[in-house]
């Protein structure tokens, strides 16, 4: 089977790196174009804050009259800008390998996160979904649910889940202490 057009939705999460390399190395094979895409749940604003500066601690010194000369003057306040979406679009270019850099383009969304992936998926005529999972079991996995397992059900192409490695050996670790008792 050859992708054209490889879709990787992340959340940023630690394994991203791992998950971007990994959708990286199947495009170059295919010769695709890889999309990666992050969707923020709820509409991210622009947070400004204000800091106010201290006023400088350097005084002149009036020798005759034994004083300061006069108050300093309080700088005005530094304004710093904490835009979310920008965040995430810096973090998205920070995972991309030099070798999927040239066919790699960023999408950063707002909604529901299996919605735009299966309409992206679809709208973009995407050949292949390259996303992770956490692997939840049991009461979290009922309670968050997955958007790996929604999205499979739902993408008009196949869906590659990928986990992490080190989720991968803490189940096998975790498995083989269930499954075989030590013997003291």
């Amino acid at each position: 089977m050859n992708f054209t057009h490889v879709l990787v939705p992340t959340d940023l999460s630690p394994m991203a790196p791992h998950l971007v390399r990994y959708a990286c190395e199947e495009a170059v094979l295919h010769q695709a174009k890889v999309t990666l895409l992050h969707v923020v749940a709820s509409r991210p604003e622009t947070v400004v804050y204000y800091v106010s500066a201290m006023p400088s601690p350097a005084l002149r010194f009036d020798p005759i009259l034994g004083g300061p000369l006069g108050v300093p003057k309080t700088p005005p306040p530094t304004m710093l800008l904490h835009d979310p979406q920008e965040e995430a679009l810096q973090r998205l270019r920070d995972l991309i390998p030099a070798s999927c850099d040239s066919a790699c383009e960023i999408v950063v969304a707002t909604g529901n996160p299996v919605a735009l992936i299966v309409h992206m998926a679809r709208a973009r005529t995407v050949d292949l979904i390259v996303m992770g999972t956490h692997g939840y079991t049991g009461l979290r996995h009922i309670l968050w649910g997955s958007v790996a397992e929604k999205v499979i059900r739902l993408a008009p192409c196949p869906v590659l889940v990928v986990r992490h490695q080190e989720e991968i050996d803490q189940t096998a670790t975790t498995t083989m202490r269930s499954h075989y008792p030590i013997a003291s």
